[in-house]
């Protein structure tokens, strides 16, 4: 196999800081073997306010899918396989996003799988997900970046709210 264990262009999805903690979340992806990343953030006061609108506290999966969605509706053309990390449920996130993605027959034509079950089928066992560092520096710099210039690794962010979330929410259900 080759050093990403694919033929092809893959996309790494990862999370920083989970859904539950009281601190900001960061979602992004990394193309293998191009470098190109995009993430979003969810901030503390986005998560308060979802928590008490949405009832967050056992639809963590579906939140993950409704931000991986938003990450990757338009960079379809840009990835040939899909793996997502395993921070939540993976069947139910990729069930979310079967959903979410259901008109779409780019998206269907991807070959999607967690990180645990591309270890399995690799046999490697010490497979980490690319996305881990750069959802990290999302987490820590996207909400000082749009209050000043960005240094450092330049982040291009997905600008992700209330409303948009609440909507893809609602046609979840």
């Amino acid at each position: 196999m080759k050093k990403n264990h694919f033929d092809g262009r893959t996309m790494h999805i990862d999370i920083s800081g989970r859904f539950y903690q009281k601190s900001h979340s960061g979602i992004a992806f990394k193309i293998i073997p191009s470098q190109e990343h995009r993430g979003l953030i969810i901030s503390k006061k986005l998560k308060k306010l979802l928590n008490k609108n949405l009832d967050l506290n056992n639809s963590y999966s579906k939140l993950y899918a409704i931000c991986i969605y938003y990450l990757i509706w338009d960079k379809l053309d840009h990835f040939d396989n899909l793996v997502i990390c395993n921070d939540e449920s993976y069947s139910e996130v990729k069930r979310y996003l079967d959903l979410l993605f259901k008109d779409n027959q780019n998206y269907f034509c991807k070959f999607i799988i967690s990180l645990s079950q591309l270890r399995k089928i690799s046999g490697d066992s010490k497979i980490r997900s690319y996305a881990d560092h750069i959802a990290n520096i999302y987490r820590r710099k996207a909400l000082k970046s749009l209050r000043r210039r960005q240094r450092g690794i330049l982040l291009n962010l997905v600008e992700l709210n209330y409303q948009m979330i609440s909507e893809k929410w609602r046609a979840l259900k």
